[in-house]
């Protein structure tokens, strides 16, 4: 869902099947100033060669002021959009409240560390976790490069 807001797209996701670029893209057509991106990217089993090309494309080509990913946006992900937004990443669990708009202030949680801080053990684990073959898909579309 977007919302057109004075400070740009609030873009909420759920769990970003066609690809959190693609989805950030068609709402940067409504507004190419994007405020926020909240929800699930659809990371939880993406290698980091695919986690870095998303992450750049979200700071530097779409210019998102702040991200907020959640649930099936995976560890290695979470750190990798921490490290790269700062105090613009806000954690996005369960229950949490992400104000927008003029509101927002200090008050609001930034972030997590992993819960795994053994991310290549937590790889182990995702790779099992591959139910409608997503990472299979991508690995064909690509020409095996992930």
């Amino acid at each position: 869902m977007a919302v057109n807001t004075a400070d740009g797209i609030v873009l909420l996701v759920g769990c970003s099947h066609p690809g959190i670029e693609r989805i950030v893209e068609a709402a940067s057509a409504i507004n190419p100033r994007i405020h926020l991106v909240a929800g699930g990217f659809h990371l939880v089993v993406a290698p980091d060669e695919a986690i870095a090309k998303v992450v750049t494309a979200l700071k530097d080509r779409f210019k998102i002021d702040s991200i907020a990913p959640g649930h099936c946006t995976g560890e290695p992900t979470f750190a990798a959009l921490k490290k790269a937004f700062g105090d613009n990443y806000l954690y996005a669990g369960l229950g949490t409240s992400i104000p927008v708009g003029t509101t927002a202030g200090a008050n609001v949680r930034r972030g997590e560390g992993p819960t795994l801080d053994d991310l290549a053990t937590y790889r182990r684990l995702a790779a099992h976790e591959d139910p409608f073959g997503i990472l299979r898909l991508r690995s064909i579309r690509l020409g095996s490069a992930l």
